[in-house]
């Protein structure tokens, strides 16, 4: 199954509902991913104002 992006907290899932933040407004068009290890450390996380590690997509 194709991962889909959630509108809502930016993360990659798959099914009809994001697991995280139970939004079910998710989107197919997304152009890459991030995967935050260490969200505390990450400057990349800081900069997207990410608070979790997790997968997120880029648009």
């Amino acid at each position: 199954m194709a991962k889909k992006m959630c509108k809502k907290c930016k993360r990659l899932v798959t099914g009809d509902k994001c697991p995280i933040c139970q939004s079910d407004k998710l989107n197919e068009s997304w152009k890459g991913r991030v995967i935050v290890i260490d969200a505390s450390r990450s400057e990349i996380a800081k900069k997207m104002k990410l608070d979790a590690a997790g997968e997120y997509a880029l648009r």
